[in-house]
């Protein structure tokens, strides 16, 4: 789905300095700083609600190799957009120019992710060998006929980039009103006025200076939730033929369900054979289960943006004949299918991206997603119909809990989906450890991962059987494991699990010094982290919440008797929850530990507390037990 189809560019750009300025700048530099953008201006001149042109310039300074992405130029152009002119040049370390670079020099693509496009991208990989470097882009974009969007204001577009100097200038008739929407940009030097040019034109001038980089930290938000952004949308717009209204989001969504008029008609024939397929489903939601399953066997997913066809579903009846349709096209077709059945859905736009859309500021480039929503007396379904391989009725990672614009005949309705409680995004291991004097070890593992867990599993069914192998080692704090007699079973339901049979065969279990034998407690949460504690300036994201139980049966080897044990724990905190316990029953350990992680936001006054509640949980997985030869 593709709902900016002018180009929406990463600003890569620049304007001349003074061989002194860049020397300086580039030595004079925090060592976490990636680049510094220099200057950068973006001017957007609408002459009609069809016709526009964008003039861009960056001035980017790269300081080491992890700020050479920084340093590409891409400009997405199609059927609405044309790049007019271009031009580049790059300076050394003291400010001599060392490179042209031409329209000529630019790599023209026509791939993109969509099998059916017309988009096509001018790329420019700027690899200047010698470091700190600048580099300059200056460039114009036509835009005729599909001005539903206009790009953003994004001073900034990399974690640990600063920012001396950018602007943006928009200008529209007086008839063409554009709204906009500022969004993190709060205690930022950035500042946005409106004014009033000839002929009664609206002009809208953003401008940001001296704007600190933004430091990724673990656990912390986005880049969507942190780089501060200013939005621009027009209220009424021409795109591709159609005349719309985005004033809000009922309007806007009235517009889209013109769209979908007349593009959910059958053939008679495939009618009738809808009927036949579910003659013997007793409910509704059967049903819906029967045509959900006939749209995975009979087609497959292939992005259509077209012109018009980035925010358009191809026909239903295209669909049935191709067997190919990307999100919105497979979507459509199936509530065409429902509609014949006389069960009502409806079209559903959402970002996979960002789980919230701003209420009070409708613009089209916040979804890139169609769903389909189907409610049904008994039962609500959110179904993903590019996925053949997803559950029914399971919402999944992408999707659960985000709001989502629903297209109905009144309009637009934002809508949040249900998401799952974090307790029943389980995975429960159950293990038996075989060992011997010579700490070869025989490990009999049963695992249990249901819902998003499940989802987190669930690509393994795709791999080769020694992926299989490979995928499942690299989750074991074990070295050289083998991973034998592996037997997979995986449920797709509505609460889908999966579930991973296995043995685990190493002949470094442990350490044997003298008489004892050191042997770890937990070998299978390999993947639980603890951040480095540093000063914290972002609040603490979770966002995934889970529950985990490890239940490990340790029977003792021949001769050996218990020396030492890890003490029990208990932890209890706004973070989760975590046990752990240590029974000895006849020769035998039972070690049980239980983790709950909490979905949610937390102050970075609070990060010192939920690094030490990480640790202790992480002690416990690394502890060990101390057997002594008798």
């Amino acid at each position: 789905m593709n709902y900016s189809r002018n180009p929406i560019t990463r600003l890569l750009s620049c304007a001349c300095l003074s061989l002194f300025t860049l020397f300086a700048q580039a030595q004079d530099v925090q060592s976490d700083l990636i680049s510094i953008v220099q200057d950068m201006h973006t001017e957007i001149i609408c002459k009609s609600m069809t016709q526009s042109v964008e003039k861009q310039s960056i001035t980017i300074t790269i300081l080491n190799r992890k700020g050479m992405e920084d340093a590409r130029f891409i400009c997405r152009c199609d059927m609405f957009s044309s790049l007019q002119k271009f031009s580049g040049e790059i300076f050394n370390a003291t400010g001599q120019s060392v490179r042209k670079i031409k329209k000529s020099n630019l790599q023209k693509s026509e791939y993109s992710g969509s099998l059916a496009s017309d988009d096509y991208f001018y790329v420019y990989d700027c690899n200047y060998p010698s470091l700190p470097f600048t580099v300059r882009y200056e460039w114009e974009v036509k835009c005729t006929n599909g001005l539903i969007g206009y790009p953003p204001f994004l001073p900034q577009f990399s974690f640990g980039q600063r920012v001396e100097k950018a602007s943006y200038r928009i200008e529209l008739p007086a008839e063409q009103t554009c709204r906009y929407y500022e969004q993190y940009t709060k205690g930022k030097n950035i500042q946005v006025k409106e004014s009033t040019g000839p002929d009664r034109r609206q002009i809208i001038e953003a401008t940001a200076t001296k704007l600190p980089a933004i430091e990724k930290e673990p656990f912390g938000p986005s880049f969507a939730q942190l780089f501060p952004c200013v939005h621009f949308s027009p209220s009424a717009f021409q795109y591709d033929k159609t005349v719309g209204d985005m004033s809000t989001w009922q309007k806007f969504g009235e517009w889209q369900n013109k769209l979908l008029e007349g593009r959910d008609l059958l053939t008679e024939p495939f009618r009738n054979s809808l009927h036949e397929l579910t003659a013997n489903c007793s409910t509704d939601r059967e049903k819906v289960k029967a045509v959900y399953d006939y749209l995975a066997k009979n087609t497959r997913y292939v992005s259509i943006q077209l012109g018009i066809g980035g925010l358009q579903p191809i026909a239903a009846t295209d669909v049935c004949r191709t067997g190919f349709g990307d999100c919105k096209g497979l979507s459509n077709y199936m509530r065409a299918m429902l509609k014949e059945l006389g069960i009502s859905s409806t079209y559903t736009a959402i970002s996979t991206e960002n789980e919230r859309l701003i209420p009070d500021f409708s613009s089209p480039n916040q979804m890139n997603h169609v769903i389909l929503h189907v409610p049904l007396p008994q039962d609500t379904l959110w179904l993903e119909c590019t996925n053949a391989e997803l559950p029914f009725g399971y919402v999944h990672q992408g999707i659960a809990g985000h709001d989502a614009l629903l297209i109905e005949p009144t309009g637009g309705r934002i809508y949040r989906l249900p998401t799952y409680p974090d307790s029943l995004n389980t995975q429960s291991i159950a293990a038996k450890v075989l060992l011997s004097p010579t700490t070869e070890t025989r490990i009999e593992v049963n695992e249990i991962s249901r819902l998003f867990q499940y989802e987190d599993e669930a690509d393994i069914m795709y791999l080769e059987p020694n992926q299989k192998k490979d995928r499942i080692r690299s989750n074991i704090n074990l070295p050289q494991a083998d991973i034998l007699n592996l037997q997979i079973n995986e449920q797709k339901e509505s609460n889908p699990s999966i579930t991973f049979n296995y043995v685990i065969s190493s002949n470094q279990y442990g350490n044997k010094t003298g008489n004892r034998l050191f042997i770890p407690v937990n070998v299978f949460r390999k993947g639980f982290s603890v951040p480095r504690s540093a000063k914290r300036t972002y609040p603490i994201h979770i966002n995934y919440g889970f529950s985990d139980t490890d239940s490990i049966h340790i029977p003792l080897p021949e001769g050996y008797t218990i020396e030492g044990l890890p003490r029990p724990v208990s932890l209890q905190s706004k973070f989760g929850k975590f046990s752990s316990s240590i029974q000895v029953k006849d020769k035998e350990i039972f070690v049980t530990h239980r983790l709950l992680m909490n979905k949610g936001v937390y102050d970075p006054e609070e990060y010192t507390a939920f690094i030490g509640f990480r640790k202790q949980v992480a002690e416990q997985y690394n502890g060990t037990i101390v057997l002594r030869k008798e």
